[in-house]
């Protein structure tokens, strides 16, 4: 450290390259691990024991297969009564359908909504919270009722401080009463996912259209494979839509580990352009550590051949420039994973995007300066370690 410490302009700038890289690395890893689990908890919103059937994919890579489902028939309330009523490895079976439009209540208006219709037995499926009031029942359904639940946005913006239970809402001019309030939910990248309601989706085909795309849900029982229930759930879908056998499915399922697996080929693929990047920050960071230490060794060199002269074999000087780069490395590689640290937390706080804070990314930022560190020290540790000792001693 006294080494170090005797040059430190030289040893701040040597380091300057472990610094940028190792931030760089730290900053965006943290930031890739935040965005992972808040894929994991937020947006990967199925259950595992769920499957969905859907005109479109829930997530897609590939804009073909956006253009390819969009030429299929869509998904209708017919068809998720066929699933209900002929699946016998379904526990329960749903359908929701979804249209965008304003609420009013009194003489305040709302700005456009979700208004989503979904079956009494999505309650369990989906694993609706309700805040106050009830959810409506198989009896609201069949009786296509005027009754609904409201998100706590919508509670904010039109009542305030009033209670909405009971009151009529006017929902694209038809009107609603509400008999229910639903669990907050939050922001998702500073979008709220509370600005919705929720209807019986017989009442939503009988009042804005019978011929609305639904998204079917099933829900597998206990004990029973989730494959075999897929398999069952495909081969209903294709005799209804009298699909020809060869031919591909004009549906998509779609599972939690499909939709998993969608967003880990986004991440993994930018985990790859960070070890790209970072990498190139490393190499130049390494080469400038190695060329600082190979002037080092030509101004030590009398030093060298003193401590030779002394005992010191040729491991000994080895180990003491390897350690000593390695401790510069080790410097580079704490205030690069402060740094880095710091510029996520700070992302993390003037945008949506989450940040990780797990004491694993700020490891991994003195685990990569220390492999720079062996790598970038070896040959100057080599070449001191080789040096003649009379000829150091001579040295000027």
């Amino acid at each position: 450290m006294g080494a170090l410490f005797a040059n430190k302009l030289r040893s701040g700038l040597s380091i300057l390259g472990i610094v940028v890289g190792v931030s760089a690395l730290v900053a965006i890893v943290a930031l890739i691990e935040g965005a992972n689990r808040f894929i994991t908890d937020q947006l990967i919103t199925l259950q595992p024991d769920v499957i969905q059937v859907s005109q479109f994919p829930a997530s897609f890579l590939n804009v073909n297969d956006y253009i390819k489902a969009s030429k299929w028939k869509r998904l209708e309330y017919e068809d998720y009564e066929t699933v209900r009523a002929e699946c016998r490895q379904c526990e329960s079976v749903g359908a929701s359908s979804m249209l965008m439009g304003r609420v009013k209540w009194r003489n305040t208006i709302s700005g456009n909504i979700q208004i989503r219709g979904v079956t009494e037995s999505m309650l369990d499926i989906e694993r609706i919270e309700v805040a106050s009031g009830r959810f409506f029942t198989r009896a609201d359904e069949e009786l296509h009722a005027a009754v609904c639940l409201i998100g706590a946005d919508i509670v904010k913006d039109l009542y305030g401080e009033n209670d909405p239970l009971g009151s009529e809402l006017v929902v694209m001019g038809k009107p609603f009463r509400v008999i229910g309030t639903l669990e907050e939910r939050g922001a998702m990248f500073g979008s709220s996912q509370d600005r919705y309601l929720i209807m019986p989706l017989s009442s939503l085909n009988h009042r804005f259209g019978a011929h609305q795309a639904v998204t079917i849900s099933c829900r597998q029982p206990l004990g029973t494979p989730l494959d075999s229930m897929i398999d069952e759930v495909r081969g209903i879908m294709r005799r209804r839509r009298q699909v020809l056998f060869g031919a591909e499915d004009t549906f998509f399922i779609n599972t939690a580990e499909s939709a998993g697996a969608i967003y880990q080929t986004v991440i993994n693929a930018f985990y790859l352009v960070t070890i790209l990047i970072t990498g190139i920050a490393l190499t130049v960071g390494g080469m400038g550590v190695t060329n600082i230490m190979l002037v080092n060794v030509r101004e030590r060199t009398r030093e060298i051949g003193l401590r030779r002269a002394v005992g010191a074999r040729g491991r000994d000087i080895l180990r003491q420039f390897l350690i000593e780069t390695v401790t510069l490395c080790l410097c580079g590689g704490l205030v690069g994973t402060l740094v880095g640290m710091s510029i996520a937390q700070l992302i993390a706080r003037l945008t949506p995007l989450p940040a990780s804070s797990r004491p694993a990314v700020a490891l991994l930022g003195f685990a990569v300066s220390s492999i720079v560190g062996v790598v970038s020290g070896v040959y100057p540790a080599r070449r001191a370690a080789r040096l003649d000792p009379i000829e150091s001693l001579r040295y000027e």
